[in-house]
C-alpha cells in the first residue's frame, strides 16, 4: 500500500468512503463539490489502484493544522492504512514548516499511538 496526494478522479471514491462514516455518525459529510474544491489538502492510500483511505490536512495558521476526513474504505483496507495516511500528512504539514498538527475525533485511542495526546478544545486554534 502507498500513500499519494488525492486526484480528480478519486474525489467519487472519497466521497464514498466519507459518506459511508458519516451515515453513521462517525464524522462529519463532504459533498463532491466540496471535497472536489479541497482535492489538494487530500491524501489517499492505494492498494493495488484500490483507494482504501484518505484524509485532509486543513491548515489554520501558519503554525497549526486539522488532519480532518480520516478514513478508511468501508469494504476493508490493509492493516495501517490509517498510520500511512497520518504520516504522510504530517509529512506535509513538516514540508509545509507547520508545528502542530491535530484532529478533533471520537477515536482518540488511534491518534494516542500515533503519538498525539489529548488537549482541551479551548486549547486549539480557532
Amino acid at each position: 500500500m502507498k500513500s499519494r496526494p488525492a486526484r480528480s478522479q478519486d474525489v467519487e471514491k472519497i466521497a464514498t468512503i466519507i459518506a459511508h462514516h458519516a451515515s453513521q455518525g462517525l464524522m462529519l459529510p463532504r459533498s463532491v463539490g466540496a471535497l472536489t474544491e479541497s482535492l489538494d489538502s487530500y491524501v489517499v492510500a492505494d492498494e493495488g489502484g484500490e483507494l482504501v483511505g484518505c484524509g485532509g490536512l486543513d491548515v489554520y495558521t501558519a503554525e497549526s493544522a486539522e488532519i480532518y476526513g480520516l478514513a478508511r474504505a468501508p469494504e476493508g483496507s490493509p492493516p495501517g492504512t490509517g498510520k500511512a495516511i497520518v504520516q504522510a500528512l504530517i509529512a506535509r504539514a513538516r514540508r509545509e514548516k507547520i508545528a502542530r498538527v491535530f484532529a478533533v475525533t471520537l477515536a482518540p485511542g488511534f491518534f494516542s499511538r500515533m503519538g498525539f495526546s489529548s488537549v482541551a478544545h479551548t486549547d486549539l486554534p480557532l
